[in-house]
């Protein structure tokens, strides 16, 4: 089934100046005005912030969406006019880590957002999406993102937090920080605590120990394959976004025997900060949206380096998509962020 790519990126992008609530809480929303927690938009406009009136402890899930502009991203599917020579694609892999979230005040301030260890479904074949330190978002519906594969045990689209907020504090918007934290990125992957194990969770999203993890591996088959404008011979099937540390200065063979892991040139861990508001408690949800990550940049060329991005310092394909991600690239200096919005989660049903 084809997907015709409707974009949405300017309702996205406007979504992310509405200022949108983030929690969808594991407690109805009758049991939070009865325990005296209220989330209230102020002001009624689209320029009000989230009042919470506590002090309590929150308990939640943030809840995050996959799309192609206005579908949802599901395996075996076609998405039609994706990128800037309107590719039609499928997904090969759709995963990425976050971490170090934060709510922040109307006063600047941030409070600090904790995660739990968790299962995705309880289930045998599920493994935890998250520690006390990162989470892995799964998108992949199906083993191996395959059109006619049995259901991903693993597939996750949420993260579990807890956060005290005090009384009478207004917060305006949530942060985190898009990858692995640096503690974390250069250890043995097979001796890991999932959502890191490798193999695991991890598999196929790891590198070396030198490279750390893939903090994103969201992949796409474009139909017909992709080619090298340069190089005719050069083509392939798969267009691949992996972002992850480069610069590692520690060997894989220092690291393997002891040696502490030393700051990457390019650590490559954009933070993530999407303003809050007035949309319903319940109803709000977190979108990264793969049109508008790849805009700009063509999915049905690569005109050298590593096929697609995959975060080489003169990879052609890179600078477009990292500016999309708000990271600066060689003489590109940081921008702002385009590929992360909210929405009311109302819209995607």
């Amino acid at each position: 089934m084809r997907r015709p790519f409707t974009s949405a990126l300017p309702s996205l992008l406007q979504a992310s100046f509405l200022q949108a609530s983030f929690f969808r809480p594991s407690f109805s929303l009758a049991a939070v005005l009865s325990s005296a927690v209220l989330l209230t938009a102020c002001g009624g406009d689209s320029s009000s912030s989230t009042e919470i009136v506590g002090p309590r402890e929150i308990s939640a899930t943030i809840p995050f969406a996959a799309v192609v502009g206005d579908a949802s991203v599901e395996c075996g599917e076609d998405y039609l006019n994706v990128g800037s020579d309107a590719t039609t694609v499928s997904f090969v892999d759709f995963r990425f880590y976050v971490h170090d979230f934060k709510l922040v005040t109307d006063a600047g301030t941030e409070i600090n957002v904790s995660l739990d260890d968790v299962l995705t479904d309880g289930s045998d074949e599920s493994s935890p999406s998250q520690n006390s330190r990162v989470a892995q978002l799964d998108f992949r519906d199906t083993l191996g993102c395959e059109a006619d594969a049995d259901a991903n045990p693993n597939f996750n689209d949420g993260v579990q937090v807890n956060a005290t907020v005090e009384e009478g504090v207004t917060v305006t918007a949530i942060r985190f920080t898009l990858g692995v934290p640096f503690d974390l990125n250069h250890k043995d992957q097979a001796a890991a605590e999932e959502p890191l194990r490798n193999p695991g969770r991890a598999s196929g999203a790891g590198w070396n120990w030198q490279g750390g993890y893939k903090f994103t591996g969201i992949d796409v088959a474009p139909v017909g394959g992709w080619t090298d404008p340069q190089d005719g011979e050069r083509t392939g099937n798969r267009w691949n976004m992996h972002l992850g540390s480069t610069g590692c200065p520690v060997s894989v063979s220092d690291l393997e025997s002891g040696t502490e892991p030393e700051t990457c040139e390019n650590p490559n861990r954009p933070e993530i900060t999407i303003e809050l508001g007035a949309i319903d408690v319940e109803q709000a949800e977190i979108v990264i949206d793969y049109a508008a990550l790849v805009s700009g940049v063509s999915v049905a060329q690569d005109e050298g380096g590593a096929p697609g991005c995959m975060s080489g310092t003169t990879d052609p394909e890179c600078g477009v998509v990292f500016a999309n991600l708000g990271l600066a690239w060689g003489e590109n200096a940081e921008s702002e962020q385009s590929v992360f919005s909210v929405r009311e989660k109302a819209a995607a049903e």
